[in-house]
């Protein structure tokens, strides 16, 4: 399994680790909802050396990238970037990802679980175009800098303004290495990504903390980021959807897809499905009335209308957590359409649950 070039420093910082993505990761440094509440308060600084990391180069990458992914490459610029989900030929998620657009390159950010299926999925058709796709994981890491106070904190390591709108980025020099940083919004805090050549990570590590002390900056595991971005409402592959989903069933449809692009692979049914105007089910956020949080796969019911109604299985939880900041049980959810509306009111382990609208939580800035 492996480790991040951070593993003995952050062992030293009391971490605890966890396996992710065929990484040893740190899941805590003692306590997760204090780690939570830093990052809703203060700042959080995150190691995610474990997310794919893929670059295309050649002079036909923005039109090949252009025909594989659900949104519109074709309107990138350097220092701009975008979330987007490559699909199969049926339409169903192989995966997301955030792309990043370079001066000579693009930059496609990926959960770690897929990583390889999406290299090999993009080599099936490179035949025919000018492009070379490299797999970057292990030569680079990412740290991640999440919460109210990491404008400031940003501002004070690069010495002039951050990039503002999500996923634009901005590349800097930090003793004496090129960083490229990405804005990132997955804990509905302000966020940036920070991916950093891995034999200076130590060095980057410790130096962020140093920056960032006077503005409340300190470690924090995959656990909490975990519990922020459930808080957050967004949904994660390989927990919230998979190849089984359609992105629009996962709420992507906005922030993912681009309905005027033209053709790429799955786009037919993407197209018919939007067409139609609804799927069969969609993922939906419930607060639930009962402690502890339910597990994942736990089945959602129908209320029954009568004591000797058949129970009649509506969904599925797919994440759910006593939340930290709102101090209630909340859980995502595929349902079915006719119970996917805010207001509804749904049975988990025998006890009622209300459907609501996804974020749980948002901050104004």
């Amino acid at each position: 399994m492996a480790k991040s070039r951070l593993y003995e420093i952050q062992q030293t910082s009391g971490a605890v680790f966890k396996p992710s993505g065929g990484w040893e990761m740190a899941r805590s440094y003692g306590n997760s909802v204090l780690e939570h509440q830093a990052v809703r308060k203060k700042a959080g600084l995150i190691d995610q050396s474990h997310r794919g990391k893929l670059r295309l180069k050649g002079k036909d990458r923005i039109d090949f990238l252009h025909g594989m992914v659900t949104n519109d490459i074709k309107i990138l610029t350097p220092e701009t970037g975008l979330y987007a989900v490559f699909t199969n030929d049926k339409a169903k998620m192989l995966s997301d990802a955030r792309i990043y657009c370079l001066p000579d390159a693009l930059w496609v950010d990926l959960e770690p679980e897929v990583t390889g299926k999406i290299q090999k999925h993009l080599d099936k058709y490179t035949l025919a175009s000018d492009v070379v796709i490299e797999n970057l994981t292990d030569a680079f890491g990412l740290l991640s800098i999440y919460g109210p106070s990491s404008h400031e904190i940003m501002t004070q390591l690069i010495g002039s303004e951050p990039p503002i709108k999500e996923h634009s980025t901005i590349t800097f020099s930090m003793d004496g290495i090129s960083i490229l940083a990405a804005r990132n919004e997955i804990t509905g805090e302000l966020g940036y990504d920070l991916y950093i050549p891995i034999d200076r990570m130590a060095t980057t590590w410790d130096g962020l903390l140093q920056i960032g002390e006077p503005y409340g900056l300190r470690p924090v595991g995959l656990d909490a980021l975990d519990s922020l971005r459930i808080e957050a409402g967004i949904p994660r592959y390989g927990i919230d959807m998979d190849e089984s989903n359609f992105p629009m069933e996962a709420g992507l449809e906005k922030r993912a897809i681009s309905y005027t692009k033209g053709c790429y692979i799955g786009q037919e049914t993407i197209a018919r499905a939007d067409a139609q105007g609804r799927m069969n089910k969609k993922l939906m956020g419930l607060e639930l009335s009962f402690k502890p949080a339910p597990t994942i796969g736990q089945v959602i019911l129908a209320p029954r209308a009568s004591s000797d109604a058949q129970e009649r299985v509506i969904g599925t939880i797919t994440s759910a957590i006593e939340s930290p900041t709102l101090g209630k049980v909340l859980a995502m959810g595929y349902l079915h359409r006719d119970f996917a509306e805010p207001g509804k009111d749904v049975i988990i382990e025998k006890r009622p649950a209300k459907v609501v609208a996804l974020p749980f939580y948002t901050r104004s800035y």
